[in-house]
Parts: C-alpha cells; sequence; structure tokens
C-alpha cells in the first residue's frame, strides 16, 4: 500500500454558511481540501501541496467551524520549572583545597 498518490484536482464550489466557498476535491481518492489549511487551493488550479482532508463535506464543514473557534490556537500554558542553584554554605568555597 502507498501513501503517496497523484492527485487529480478539481476546483469546486460548496454552499456554507450561506455562502458559496471554493474548495479542492480530489477525483482519484474523492478526498476534499481545506481551502483555510491549503490557501493555494481553488487559484487558477493549483493543487494543495498540504493541507487538511476529508472523505465527506460534513466533516469539512465541522473543520471549517473549528477554525472560526480556533480550538488548536488555544494551547495549554507553558509551565517553566526553575533550577535550583547550588547553596553554598558560608565557611565553604567551591574548590578550596586544603
Amino acid at each position: 500500500m502507498s501513501t503517496r498518490w497523484i492527485p487529480k484536482w478539481k476546483v469546486i464550489e460548496i454552499e456554507y454558511n450561506n455562502r458559496r466557498t471554493t474548495i479542492c476535491y480530489d477525483e482519484v481518492t474523492k478526498l476534499y481540501a481545506c481551502p483555510l489549511c491549503s490557501p493555494n487551493c481553488g487559484k487558477e488550479g493549483v493543487s494543495p501541496d498540504y493541507g487538511s482532508y476529508f472523505f465527506n463535506l460534513e466533516d469539512l464543514k465541522r473543520h471549517l467551524n473549528s477554525h472560526k473557534q480556533g480550538f488548536w490556537l488555544k494551547k495549554k500554558p507553558k509551565i517553566e520549572e526553575e533550577e535550583e542553584e547550588a547553596k553554598i554554605i558560608p565557611g565553604e568555597e567551591e574548590g578550596e583545597e586544603e
């Protein structure tokens, strides 16, 4: 089984939120490409090089809604741990030899 294919992209329009939206549809794999994840999709027949792909229009529409909500932009806050510095006890010096 191969993970690569020679796509045959076709630019189509769908109804989404009472507006016409241009998307790319691959006739070989029957996949729909997200126009927001693949900005080259639909522009003068340029096929998308990367992006999100879906088997049906309902999943694509849900994905477009998630762009509006920005689910993946809400990242978990990063917690940085502070490094402990070596404590020097008075009277003891580093590297002191007797």
